[in-house]
C-alpha cells in the first residue's frame, strides 16, 4: 500500500503545472509580505541615524525584558516632556534637530508613543482587566448556581478558568506578530492550488479510460482509491504547512526579527479576548494544524465531487462554486453572533483567528465547548464521512468480484 501510495503521489501532485505554481504562488506570496512590511510598518523607513527604524532598535535594548517600574519611570521620564512640548501644536516643526532622536520634536513622541508607551500600557493593565473579567465571571458562575440556570454556570466557569491568572510580564517587540496573525492572503493560494492539484485525482484516469483497466488490477479498484485519499490528504497537508511556514520566514525575514514569539497570544490587542492561553509560538502552531484540517475536510470534499466526471471542467468550476460559497459565508459570520455557522464552516479553521481570537461557547449537550474546538471536532467528523463516501462510492475491484464468484 505505501508502494501504491507513493506512485498516486508522484503521478498526481509532482507535476510540472504544480510545481512550477508552487514556486510562483510562493514568490508571490513573499512579495506580498514584504509588501506588508514596506506598507504599514512605520520601521520601514530606511536606516539612517534619525529614522525611526534605528531609533526603534536602540531604545529596545533598554526596554525589552520584564516590566519593572524603573523602566515605566525611565520610558515616562523622556516620553512626558515630548508630549507636554508638543501639547499646544506650537513646538518647532523642524526635521533635522540635533536634540531630538528623529530629527522632530513630533516624530519623536509619535515613535515612542506608538512603540513604547501604548504597548507597554497594554501589557501592565491587562493582567487587571482580565482578572476583573475572572472576578465577574466567578461572580456569574455563583449567580447561576442558586437559579439552578446549569449551561450557564458551567459557561461562567469555563470564562473563570480561562481568564484567571493571565498576564503579559515582558515587553517585546510586537509589530511582526501583529501583522502575521492577521495575514490571510496565503489562505487564498493554499485553495487554489489544492484545487487545482485535488481536481485531476480521479478525472485523469477517467479522461483515458485508465479506469477501466484498473478494475481489473489487483491492485485497482477501492485500493487504488484508498491510496489516491491518502496521497491528496499528505499533498494536501504539505500545501497547508508550506505556506504556514513561509508565512512565519517571510514575516520575520521581511521585519528583521523574530521576537515577539514569545509572548502571550493576547500581548497582541485585537486577542485580547483570545481562547487560548499560549505562547505566540505555540498559537502559531495550533493555527498551522488547523489550517491543515480544514484544507483537508475542504479537499475532501473536492474529491467526492471530483470522482463522479470525465472531464476536468465541470468538476473544477462546481468545487470552485463551493469554494466561494465557503468563503464568502465565512467573511459574512467571521464577526457574527451566529456561532454555529463558524463552526459547521470548515473555512473557519483556516481563518482561525476568527474562532481563537474570541472567547465564544455552543452548547453540546449541556456543556459550553469553545467555537474553535467544537469546529475541529465537527470539521473532522465531516472529513471522515467524506473519506468513507469517497471509497464505498468507488467502483469495486472487479479482479476480487471474480475471485469471490469461483
Amino acid at each position: 500500500m505505501i508502494r501504491l501510495i507513493r506512485y498516486e503521489f508522484i503521478k498526481q501532485f509532482c507535476k510540472r503545472s504544480i510545481l512550477a505554481l508552487f514556486v510562483v504562488f510562493s514568490l508571490a506570496n513573499l512579495f506580498k509580505i514584504y509588501g506588508e512590511y514596506t506598507s504599514y510598518s512605520y520601521l520601514a523607513d530606511g536606516s539612517g541615524a534619525q529614522s525611526w527604524h534605528t531609533v526603534y532598535w536602540q531604545l529596545y535594548k533598554e526596554y525589552r525584558g520584564e516590566i519593572t517600574p524603573e523602566k515605566i519611570e525611565q520610558l515616562l521620564a523622556v516620553y512626558q516632556p515630548l508630549a507636554q512640548a508638543t501639547s499646544d501644536m506650537t513646538a518647532s516643526t523642524a526635521t533635522n534637530d540635533p536634540n531630538t532622536m528623529t530629527g522632530n520634536l513630533y516624530s519623536d513622541r509619535n515613535l515612542l508613543d506608538k512603540y513604547y508607551v501604548t504597548p507597554m500600557q497594554y501589557f501592565y493593565e491587562y493582567s487587571g482587566r482580565s482578572e476583573q473579567v475572572a472576578n465577574r465571571a466567578r461572580q456569574s458562575a455563583a449567580l447561576y448556581r442558586e437559579r439552578g440556570a446549569v449551561y450557564q454556570q458551567r459557561e461562567s466557569g469555563a470564562i473563570y478558568h480561562l481568564y484567571a491568572g493571565r498576564t503579559i510580564p515582558a515587553f517585546a517587540y510586537q509589530e511582526m506578530c501583529n501583522y502575521y496573525l492577521n495575514y490571510d492572503f496565503s489562505i487564498v493560494l493554499t485553495l487554489m492550488l489544492c484545487l487545482y492539484g485535488i481536481i485531476g485525482t480521479f478525472v485523469s484516469e477517467r479522461e483515458t479510460q485508465m479506469d477501466m483497466l484498473l478494475m481489473v488490477s489487483p491492485n485497482g479498484g477501492r485500493n487504488t482509491t484508498l491510496a489516491k485519499i491518502l496521497a491528496a490528504t499528505l499533498f494536501l497537508f504539505l500545501t497547508s504547512l508550506w505556506f504556514s511556514l513561509l508565512d512565519l520566514i517571510g514575516f520575520a525575514a521581511a521585519f528583521q526579527t523574530f521576537d515577539g514569539l514569545t509572548l502571550p497570544v493576547f500581548a497582541i490587542p485585537n486577542f485580547a479576548e483570545a481562547s487560548v492561553n499560549l505562547s505566540i509560538f505555540q498559537y502559531v502552531l495550533l493555527s498551522a494544524a488547523l489550517k491543515c484540517a480544514g484544507t483537508w475536510v475542504i479537499g475532501m470534499l473536492w474529491l467526492l465531487v471530483s470522482m463522479f466526471w470525465k472531464n476536468a471542467l465541470l468538476p473544477f468550476v462546481i468545487n470552485f462554486a463551493l469554494c466561494i460559497v465557503l468563503v464568502v459565508n465565512g467573511a459574512v459570520c467571521a464577526y457574527s453572533n451566529f456561532f454555529w455557522t463558524k463552526v459547521l464552516n470548515p473555512y473557519s479553521l483556516l481563518t482561525n483567528r476568527v474562532l481563537l481570537g474570541k472567547t465564544e461557547f455552543v452548547n453540546l449537550g449541556g456543556f459550553p465547548v469553545l467555537t474553535w474546538q467544537a469546529a475541529v471536532w465537527i470539521s473532522l467528523t465531516a472529513g471522515f464521512v467524506l473519506v468513507t463516501a469517497i471509497y464505498f462510492l468507488s467502483a469495486e475491484n472487479c479482479h476480487r468480484c471474480v475471485g469471490r464468484a469461483k
